[in-house]
């Protein structure tokens, strides 16, 4: 619509200075200006119909300077996590330990799950490494997903493995445990992919 009507503005800019050659009855031609020229009018609205038209297909500075800052904080929410992922297996003891006790800590000792919609936004800036393809990139964030989900469920096992009937202290340990398995895998594999971005 837009293009529409700044294509019309084109052609009236063009009609409006071109003058038109005419004659009044059998008297001589009368010229108000340049003679009305249809080729002319037609290229000058072309030229300019194009020009605005790459215009409008040239991204602004802001749409790119906004996209450069998701970006950036895409890739500091990866860099946080994994170093998240380290510091917590820093000390598998005393994770376990913390986990399965009768009073775990309030907040919860894994880090952040990184949405899918984060690997999708920044998989190309995403290069070959030894053990993973570029193209590769997001099917390895998905094997990464399936790690952290079952990490972040195991831990919730564990924190409830007391209550009931069937609970106690070794069923709590027993799923503390498996998480940090979990734990260690996704963060390897979240490993692999920070390293693809050069992070």
């Amino acid at each position: 619509m837009r293009f529409a009507l700044v294509l019309f503005a084109a052609i009236g800019s063009v009609m409006l200075p071109v003058a038109t050659s005419y004659t009044v009855g059998n008297g001589p031609s009368t010229s108000t200006g340049p003679a009305f020229s249809r080729r002319n009018m037609l290229r000058t609205t072309l030229l300019g119909g194009a020009a605005f038209g790459a215009q409008l297909s040239r991204p602004s500075v802001a749409a790119a300077a906004a996209e450069t800052k998701v970006r950036a904080a895409d890739a500091e929410l990866i860099q946080s996590t994994s170093d998240g992922y380290r510091a917590a297996l820093a000390d598998k003891e005393k994770f376990v330990a913390d986990l399965a006790s009768e009073t775990p800590s309030a907040t919860s000792p894994l880090p952040p799950q990184i949405p899918a919609a984060t690997f999708q936004k920044i998989a190309k800036m995403a290069h070959d490494v030894e053990k993973m393809e570029a193209d590769d990139f997001p099917f390895v964030a998905v094997e990464y997903a399936e790690h952290a989900g079952a990490a972040r469920d195991f831990a919730k096992c564990a924190r409830l493995g007391r209550i009931g009937e069937n609970g106690s202290a070794e069923v709590a340990l027993d799923y503390a445990q498996r998480c940090v398995l979990e734990m260690e895998e996704a963060s390897v594999v979240l490993d692999t992919l920070r390293q693809a971005l050069d992070l």
